[in-house]
Formats: C-alpha cells, structure tokens, sequence
C-alpha cells in the first residue's frame, strides 16, 4: 500500500464522520504500518492529517454528497445556487463556513435561489472530443453555453463570465510530437458578433496567470494544433502557485500515462464559482477549478472503452496560492463534481456505468 496524504485524508474524512478517530487511530495504526521498513515517514504525515481532521466540522447528514469545498473552505462564491449553499448549511454542525450571516437559517441569500438546470438536450456529436457527451448540452442559442467545437478540442463558452464553463479533448500519443509552445495568446475571433473578446492584455497585472485548460503540451503534434490552446477562450484566471504546481503535476502525469502506458484519455475540465472580476468584470476568476480524466480500457473502442472498472482521476481543487504541491490530495468523485457544476459529465456513457465510476474514489 502506498502510504499517501490523499490516503490519509480520505480515512481522515472518513473517521470525522463516524465519530471513530482515537479508535481507528489505535487499532488500525499497526495495519497501516504493516510491511513497512519503518514507520517514521508515516507516523508525522499520520498525525499531522488526523491532527487536523480533529478539527473539521461535525457533518450532521453523513449518508449525503456534499461539494468537494467542503473538504477545505467553502464560501457562498463556490455555490452554483443558494439551494446548494443550504445543503452543506443544513448538514454540518454550528455553521462552519459561515454561510449564514445574519443567523436567520439561510445561506448565502444573494445568490440565485436554484439554477436554470441543464440546457434542452442536444442530439450527440460526432467531434471525437465530445464522444463521452456535452456535459452542459452547449449549443450555438445560448451566449452562456456557447458550443465551440475545434479539431484540437471542444468547448461551451460563458459570454457574460468570459470564461469556458468547461472544456473536453481527447489524448492519445498522435497529439504529442515535438512542435514547441507558441505562445501566442490572443483573442478567439471564432466568437460570435456582440461578445466580448477576452484579450490576453486583461490579464495583465492582475496576480492571475493565463491558465490553459487544454494545456500547450497536450498539443505538440503540430504548431496548428499548440497555437489552438493559446485562444483566450481556452485560459482562465489561475493562481500562479496553483497553475505552476500541482496543476501542472497533474497535466504532466496524464501524459506520462500516454508516453509511458500507451494510454487513451479522455478529459474534462473547467472552473465554476466566483472569487474576483477582470477587465471591469468581464473575465470571472472562478473559487475553483476541476479536471475528470477517463483512461480507456481499451483504446480506439470510444465509449464501448469505458466499463465499470474504467480509471477514473477526478479532482476540485481551491484556485488560490498556498495548496499541497501533490494533486492527489484533492482527488475526488464526478459525483461530487457534478453536485457543484450542475453539468452530466459523462452523458454518453451508459448510465449503469455511471453510477459506478462516477462514485468511484481512486
């Protein structure tokens, strides 16, 4: 057994809720230990995360999906509706995110009491980027969920945030060669009349990088395809330690499973919430950021690729400065995903196969 700090949090998560942490503690010490040499790298990491866990909020509802924000420090900027904010109000004791302000039992009033759901239902595409589904059913009718689909990756487009809600391509080894990084950010002017055209200028000065969400190094096979992950509507605002650390650790495992596993991967990602405005508020620097990778089972067979057993990495992370450099520390399910963004990640997937891969923790 790898003995890891996502480990570790997981069972720590696990034991504030049952209410078991001096038990497990004891008891399950030796067995974590167990085929070790020694127990001295794991004894600090063990008590430093149950040290921790100890003071974490008392969760009132423990059989219910709560977003991951949860897991750290959620803000009624990380709620898609104020519903949502009532929930994890509703299920930890004594209001530990201070969700409710003025005392009255209502959580983060401001924000809309449920959201407009999913878009009508589209029929599915035949863009290779798009075979596991259109996680929000984007199409070209709504400014907000603005379909753009592009041979190097597709993607639904918010007008009114300036940012991608979320973003889907393909990896495999043909979108990897030797072509280096353009860096040539600009303005997408695949955007339709009347939107306004993020720059890479509205960036500036602002404590913000210019976060790929296809990274340039997923596209290499060709200056076409890198220079495509330079369109502003492929970057958020990401905090500078966030995308250079563990983000990019991520983004560099994945491909090490196509260089080195000969993998197919699917992948997913965006940022929803709200912690900051630029360019006189038209770029919304989203609270948090998400990435859902899909490794096939078998390669080229599409959604037949995906079963029950299928590899899922799945993580929703804070977008600040300051996280653990280790990305596994914020693995979680597309469930809890799903809670957050309102979208159905894996819509073309059948649905029995979602149940179980969409719940899995890895």
């Amino acid at each position: 057994m790898r003995v890891t700090r996502s480990v570790l949090n997981t069972m720590a998560r696990s034991l504030r809720i049952f209410g078991v942490l001096k038990l497990v503690w004891w008891a399950g010490l030796s067995g974590l230990c167990m085929g070790l040499s020694s127990c001295d790298a794991v004894l600090p990491l063990l008590t430093d995360i149950l040290s921790d866990a100890t003071s974490q909020p008392a969760v009132v509802q423990t059989d219910q999906v709560f977003p991951a924000c949860v897991d750290d420090d959620c803000n009624c900027g990380d709620f898609r509706d104020q519903a949502l904010a009532q929930q994890v109000l509703d299920g930890f004791e004594g209001d530990p995110f201070v969700l409710d302000r003025d005392g009255n039992g209502l959580a983060c009033e401001s924000l809309p009491p449920v959201s407009s759901g999913l878009d009508a239902a589209v029929p599915p595409s035949d863009n290779l980027h798009l075979t596991l589904g259109n996680p929000s059913n984007a199409a070209t009718g709504n400014p907000n969920n603005y379909l753009i689909e592009r041979q190097q990756y597709a993607l639904a487009y918010d007008r009114d945030r300036g940012i991608a809600n979320w973003v889907s391509w393909h990896l495999d080894a043909r979108w990897l060669g030797n072509t280096e990084r353009q860096d040539n950010f600009r303005q997408d002017g695949g955007l339709p009349a009347g939107f306004y055209q993020v720059t890479p200028n509205d960036y500036r000065n602002s404590g913000y990088d210019r976060g790929h969400i296809v990274p340039s190094a997923d596209r290499t096979a060709s200056v076409r395809d890198n220079s495509a992950t330079f369109l502003m509507t492929n970057i958020l605002p990401q905090a500078p330690e966030n995308n250079r650390g563990l983000w990019r650790a991520l983004e560099e495992f994945e491909r090490d499973l196509v260089y080195q596993e000969d993998r197919e991967l699917f992948i997913l990602a965006g940022g929803y919430g709200t912690q900051d405005t630029l360019a006189g508020g038209r770029v919304t620097v989203p609270s948090r950021l998400w990435k859902v990778i899909v490794v096939l089972d078998q390669p080229g067979q599409g959604v037949a690729g995906v079963s029950n057993g299928s590899r899922i990495i799945a993580i929703d992370v804070p977008n600040r400065n300051g996280l653990s450099a280790d990305w596994r520390d914020y693995q979680t399910t597309i469930d809890r995903i799903e809670l957050a963004t309102g979208y159905d990640l894996l819509s073309q997937v059948p649905v029995a196969i979602q149940a179980v891969i969409e719940a899995n923790l890895e």
